[in-house]
């Protein structure tokens, strides 16, 4: 019944992940595959992610937030990256191209990507830890990378010519709701089984929290990407600026919402975020920055991603630490 019942909820999260895909094609005709993806889809597939680290700090486990933090980054800037690039430019794709070429605006997720782990990076340092300050200022970061996305988004939409008409557009809004409902109801109990088929099958606690867990909550999100990709391989701008998107949420918003659920729980800052594997992942973030910057995604970018996956799993696991909230 527990395999049944994940199966299930899998086949829900893919239909959700459908619907946030064909929502997502038509808010990038009109505001661009940058908006699209790394606002909306962003946004809407982040949430199971939020909640899954805000109940673990409820239950005084930061241990588990962190890791499963660090495991989605891992996943967004390795995993991610290297299977969107292979999808679109394979015959996964009904539509393959033989590169991925991204727009100009995608420079701008891209220094944020830079500028987001080097801010968290700092914080974490500083104080030995994150606390309720560093809360705000990754919060008033990740505010100001939406403003700047709007402000372009809505420069776009003026500018140049679209068929989306205002019907198209609420519909458009209305598979995004339905889709992220989806979503939202089906991502807290996926990711309780598949936490309890971990442990029914012995899979150990911190293979849960830094690799199952994230694979888990990141699951919406791998759907719509691949959904995307799979259908037309020319849409995978709307595909890596929602792994990048989300990645910037991670950065910040994500890794605020620690300390601030610490906080609101009574307990002081989240000690112990600095470990070989927020420093590796922090490493890998930039390296996925400075490559996005060229605006020129190959095949062989790809393969590379992919390899750099497995060797943050490898350091997570020979070098892993547990933080505390005290």
């Amino acid at each position: 019944m527990e395999v049944l019942w994940f199966l299930l909820l899998l086949l829900a999260i893919t239909a959700g992940g459908w619907l946030l895909s064909h929502g997502a094609e038509t808010m990038a005709e009109k505001y661009g595959a940058n908006f699209a993806g790394s606002i909306l889809l962003a946004l809407v597939t982040t949430l199971p992610e939020y909640l899954f680290v805000y109940f673990a700090m409820a239950h005084d486990r930061p241990e588990v937030a962190l890791g499963s933090a660090i495991g989605a980054c891992t996943l967004l800037v390795t995993l991610g990256y290297g299977s969107v690039i292979l999808f679109a430019t394979s015959r996964f794709s009904r539509r393959p191209v033989d590169c991925i070429e991204l727009s100009r605006h995608t420079r701008l997720d891209a220094v944020y990507l830079l500028l987001t782990a080097a801010v968290a990076l700092a914080l974490a340092w500083e104080g030995g830890g994150l606390d309720l300050k560093d809360a705000l200022i990754l919060a008033a970061v990740f505010g100001v990378y939406v403003a700047q996305h709007y402000r372009v988004a809505q420069a776009r939409a003026a500018r140049i010519e679209h068929s989306v008409s205002r019907r198209r557009a609420w519909q458009a809004a209305g598979l995004f709701l339905g889709g992220g409902a989806i979503i939202l109801a089906c991502a807290e109990p996926f990711v309780l089984s598949m936490v309890g088929l971990a442990r029914q099958f012995g899979v150990s606690p911190m293979a849960i929290a830094i690799v199952l867990s994230p694979v888990a909550s990141e699951m919406p999100e791998k759907m719509t990407a691949y959904l995307t990709v799979i259908r037309d391989g020319r849409l995978a701008e709307i595909s890596v600026a929602n792994f990048m998107g989300s990645k910037v949420n991670h950065n910040s918003l994500l890794l605020a919402l620690m300390p601030a659920a610490a906080w609101l729980h009574g307990r002081g800052q989240v000690n112990g975020v600095v470990s070989v594997p927020f420093l590796v992942m922090t490493i890998l973030t930039f390296f996925a920055g400075f490559n996005l910057m060229r605006r020129r995604l190959s095949r062989t970018a790809g393969w590379v991603f992919l390899g750099l996956y497995a060797l943050i799993i490898f350091a997570a696991f020979q070098t892993g630490t547990a933080p505390a909230s005290h």
